[in-house]
This record gives C-alpha cells, sequence and structure tokens, in this order.
C-alpha cells in the first residue's frame, strides 16, 4: 500500500472515531435526563393536623356505624330465631338467654337438699347458708319442681300456667333469692322432679302410664306416673329447666329418672304408650340426651339422680329404665343414692347396710368408679350420703354427726371429694362438716398419699391392677376384666362380653416378672383344645385411665386366648 492510501484510511479511521465519541456523549446525556426525570420525587402535599384528624373522625364515625349495623343484623338474627323457636316450641317456649351470660364455671359441688318451704321461711334459708359459710359446705339443692309436680316459685311458661302448676308457690321471690346464694358464692342446683309427678296426669291423663284397664296407672300410695316415652312430658320438664337456667341456677339435677320400682307389678298392669320396642333405659338415655341438646344454649350443667344398686347390678336388672353405662357419658355428674338404708339385709355382705355407713359407701363407690372406667367420657360422681335415722329398717342405728363425717370420709378415700347430703326436713347436724381449710387440707393429703404409694382411685398399685386383670382373665370373670383391661374404648360392656365368651384359650398360669417403667414382663401358659402354649417374658403395659390402673396386654397373648381352631400349631 503507498503513503497517499494509508493516509486517507488514518483520516477515516480518525473521523469514525470522533463520530462514536460524539454520539456516545450524546447519548450518554439523552439516558442521564430520562432517567433524572424517572427518579425525581413528587412534589409532596402537606396535610394538616387538623386534615388528619377529620380522617381519623371519618373513620371512627364509619367504624361505629359497622358496629351498630352489626348489632342490627345480630338482634334481627336473634329475633326471627325466637319466632322460630316459638312456632316450633308453642306452649313449651321459653326465651335463649342473653348473649353476655356470666361464665358457669365447674365447682366442687359439697352440698346440702333444700326445699322450697325451707327457702321461703327466712330464718331457716339463713340458717342454713350460715352452715355453709361456716364449713367445708358450698351448694344447695333447691327445689324447683318437687314430688308433688307443682312450682316452687311461679312460672311464666305458659304450659306450666296451663295445668295450674303455678300452686302454693313457698318461694315469693326468687330473683331475690338467687342473689343471696351469688353474693354469698353458693352454687345453687336446680332440683326437677321428672317422671314421678302426681300433678301432671290429672290434667294431662293421657301423657301419663295407662292401666291396661284403661285410665292412668297408679302406685301404692296412689300416684300416677307420667310416661317416660311421652315427648311432651320431656319438653314440659326441659321448658322448666331453662327458666331455671335464666333465674341463675347453674346446675339442673334431674331427679326420679325412671319409671316406677315393683316393676313387675306395673308391666302386668300397665301400658306405655309410644314405647314401640324402645326398652326402658333406652328412653331414659334418650330424654337425656335431649336435654342436654335444648339446654346446650343456657350454660348449666346437667346431673342425674340415680338409684345406687345400678353401680353395682349389671344391665337394667330392676327394670326401671336405669342402666349406668347410659345415663354417665351423657350428664355432667352421676349422683347415685347411696344411702346405706336404701341396701337390704346382707348386701355387700353386711348384715344390715344401714349399721355400716362407711362400709357400704365404700363398697357401692367402688362400684360406681369401677363402672365408669370403661367408659370414654363418664360423668364426675357426687354421691347423695344419708343424714337421717332410718327407724324403718330392723337393726338401724342413728345417724349423727359421727356417721354422716364417715360416709364422706369413705367417698374420700377413693378420691371423690364431691357428695350431697340428704335430709327431708333440712336439718343438718353442724358437726358433719370441717371447715373449708381443713378439708381441702385432707383432701390434698389423701391425693399426695395415693400418689407417693402408686396406688389409683381403688387402692391398687400397678402389680395390684395386673394381678387382677390375670386373674379376672383366668377366671373369664368379664366384669373385673373390663375394669382393669385398656381397650382404648373400643368395646362397651355387651362387646367386651361377646368377646370373652368367644375365647377359644384359657389362661390356666402366670407369673409377673420385675418392670421396667410402666412394662410388665409376664410369662403364662394358655391352653387351647389340649395345646399348651407357654410364653415367656411378654411385655404388658400399665397406664393410668378414668382414675384406675389398665393394662394391656401383649398381642400375642390376645390372639392366643381367641386363636381359631384351624391357626393352632
Amino acid at each position: 500500500m503507498d503513503k497517499p492510501s494509508r493516509k486517507k484510511i488514518t483520516a477515516l479511521v480518525s473521523v469514525m472515531l470522533l463520530l462514536v465519541l460524539f454520539l456516545t456523549l450524546f447519548i450518554s446525556g439523552c439516558v442521564q435526563e430520562t432517567f433524572s426525570e424517572v427518579e425525581k420525587p413528587p412534589p409532596v402535599e402537606e396535610i394538616s393536623e387538623e386534615d388528619l384528624e377529620k380522617e381519623r373522625e371519618a373513620q371512627r364515625q364509619q367504624e361505629e356505624e359497622e358496629r351498630i349495623l352489626a348489632e342490627e343484623r345480630k338482634r334481627e338474627e336473634r329475633r326471627l330465631r325466637e319466632e322460630e323457636r316459638k312456632e316450633e316450641l308453642g306452649v313449651f317456649y321459653v326465651p335463649l338467654p342473653p348473649e353476655d351470660m356470666a361464665d358457669n364455671n365447674a365447682v366442687k359441688a359439697k352440698g346440702i337438699y333444700v326445699t322450697s318451704h325451707t327457702v321461703g321461711r327466712p330464718d331457716r334459708f339463713n340458717a342454713l347458708m350460715d352452715l355453709i359459710r361456716d364449713t367445708e359446705l358450698n351448694s344447695m339443692v333447691i327445689d324447683v319442681k318437687n314430688d308433688h309436680g307443682v312450682m316452687s316459685y311461679r312460672s311464666d311458661i305458659q304450659i306450666v300456667q296451663e295445668l295450674n302448676a303455678n300452686t302454693s308457690l313457698p318461694i315469693k321471690d326468687i330473683d331475690a333469692v338467687m342473689l343471696q346464694l351469688k353474693e354469698r358464692d353458693i352454687y345453687p342446683i336446680a332440683r326437677i322432679v321428672v317422671f314421678r309427678d302426681p300433678h301432671l296426669p290429672e290434667r294431662r291423663p293421657e301423657w301419663a302410664i295407662q292401666k291396661k284397664t284403661g285410665g292412668p296407672w297408679r302406685d301404692n300410695k296412689k300416684f300416677a306416673w307420667v310416661n317416660p316415652y311421652e315427648k311432651n312430658v320431656w319438653d314440659y320438664n326441659i321448658a322448666i329447666a331453662k327458666e331455671a337456667a335464666l333465674k341463675g341456677f347453674r346446675e339442673i339435677q334431674f331427679d326420679y329418672v325412671r319409671f316406677p320400682e315393683n316393676a313387675a307389678r306395673v308391666d302386668r298392669e300397665a301400658n306405655y304408650p309410644g314405647s314401640e320396642g324402645i326398652e326402658k333405659d333406652e328412653a331414659i338415655r334418650d330424654f337425656l340426651i335431649y336435654a342436654r341438646e335444648q339446654l346446650a344454649d343456657y350454660n348449666v350443667f346437667i346431673s342425674a339422680d340415680v338409684f345406687g344398686v345400678i353401680a353395682t347390678s349389671w344391665g337394667d336388672s330392676d327394670k326401671i329404665g336405669q342402666t349406668w353405662e347410659m345415663v354417665s357419658p351423657i350428664v355432667d355428674f352421676i349422683c347415685p343414692m347411696i344411702y346405706p338404708s336404701h341396701y337390704g339385709p346382707g348386701y355387700f355382705g353386711f348384715p344390715v347396710p344401714d349399721a355400716n355407713p362407711s362400709g357400704t359407701v365404700r363398697r357401692a363407690l367402688s362400684d360406681a368408679t369401677k363402672r365408669n372406667a370403661p367408659l370414654e367420657n363418664p360423668a364426675i360422681i357426687r354421691p347423695w350420703l344419708q343424714s337421717f335415722t332410718a327407724t324403718w329398717v330392723k337393726g338401724y342405728i342413728p345417724y349423727g354427726a359421727r356417721e354422716v363425717r364417715l360416709q364422706i370420709d369413705a367417698a374420700l378415700a377413693l378420691g371423690i371429694d364431691e357428695f350431697l347430703i340428704w335430709n327431708a326436713g333440712n336439718r343438718y347436724i353442724s358437726d358433719s362438716f370441717y371447715s373449708m381449710q381443713k378439708a381441702e387440707g385432707l383432701e390434698l393429703a389423701a391425693l399426695q398419699n395415693r400418689e407417693e404409694k402408686g396406688k389409683d382411685l381403688l387402692g391398687r398399685t400397678a402389680d395390684n391392677a395386673l394381678t387382677e386383670f390375670l386373674e379376672a382373665i383366668r377366671t373369664k370373670n368379664w366384669r373385673e376384666a373390663h375394669v382393669n383391661h385398656g381397650t382404648d374404648f373400643s368395646m362397651d360392656h355387651h362387646a367386651y362380653k361377646a368377646w370373652v365368651d368367644s375365647w377359644t384359650g384359657r389362661l390356666t398360669a402366670y407369673r409377673i416378672g420385675t418392670p421396667e417403667g410402666d412394662l410388665y414382663a409376664v410369662n403364662y401358659t394358655i391352653t387351647s383344645a389340649g395345646e399348651k402354649y407357654e410364653r415367656q417374658d411378654e411385655r404388658f403395659q400399665l397406664y393410668r385411665e378414668n382414675g384406675i390402673w389398665k393394662v394391656k396386654p401383649s398381642v400375642e397373648f390376645v390372639e392366643l386366648l381367641t386363636m381359631e381352631p384351624e391357626l393352632r400349631n
């Protein structure tokens, strides 16, 4: 290439470089200007404090308007619900409770029975309230609908008025009474006598148990009983319970939730309209379920009084409609009437149970505790105890402060620290009861003693419980086995008995080894169809449930008891 050509090329490159430099500077300036415009903050408009306060006030007003609208919607919804309930319930209608109803925390009730006539006499009522103030007592069970089927105070329920059940009315101002109880922190329990109602059949004879020859059936005292299958009777008593809750009663106690005693005679003479194949204990169970559903909005606990013997006998053996397993899971408190005078000669091995208050109560409540043991959600046991002398019992003893205290202490030894005391005349002996401080100290000491010794409510250690379980299996005592067997509530007593009856194997020998924690090594022999199956050091688990020790045996132990013949080796 010659020199002129190189000069031309050099000049051209220089021009191009200058052009590139120019373009770079131009573009850079444009980009910077563009980004400068994007990043430039908008002008800030200053808001005065006065304007801010106006905005806040507007927000408050909006929130208040929304709150008022929400309350109006709530009131309208409640009004509509009340109208629906009036239509549905008719003469049994009772208003819903206020939405701001106070909390109703559970109380360990230690109470006395008080009639409406006692409440209606200020001198006697005040004396009993003073007794509660000065002792461990904290509760009163007060008649609302009594044994005569009439009200203790004026009811506003239409059906009660139509049936003229507002007669006598010993309690003139129930609201003042409830205020007194609240001020003294006394837990009020409303006693409602349900199916033994001599007043109702006289006004609604079609609601009564009927004679086979026609008309209401009557017991030996010439009292007619209402029919536990009759839903109108259910609604009548539940309406009274709702109104009692509105008055301030914190617990509804249904008494006489049963059919008449002397069932053989009753069933021979009477019909039960509406029974339609439903067993008596099923009718009582269904009433309690229905009552619980109907009272759900009223923030009250529910308890049921039952015969004491149903804790010991199995099934509805007296045919009065009370089976422990069909009452306890439904109510909050089950109240067995375990008055020693109510057990016949020889019961629990005592010639005269009335003369053995401590032993009778201990045996009765041990049975009650065992009946609760296999239930998934059993009621709290709160027994009725005796504070009267049963002069009609042959071999009776006078009941004073000592005899009442023996019953209370027998219950406490089983971990039952609630009780109700019955005296029909409401005459109680103050020396029967400790001060609150002393009673609480004894309860705490009893609890600590059980825990330190590893004992359950029945006074058994884990070793004792395992031995009782294995012995019950060996003897095929299904009742005791069911109490002690940890089945995760998979079988009720009917299914458990059928399971035991199905065993093909028999436990013939066992030996309990040293435990490791909650696991026990067990050697045992099960015999089936003449063959012996010996097992060594199988693990059985011990744990507490419903206050007592339970046993969960090894899988193979259960399989050997129930092994099919064709699977034997």
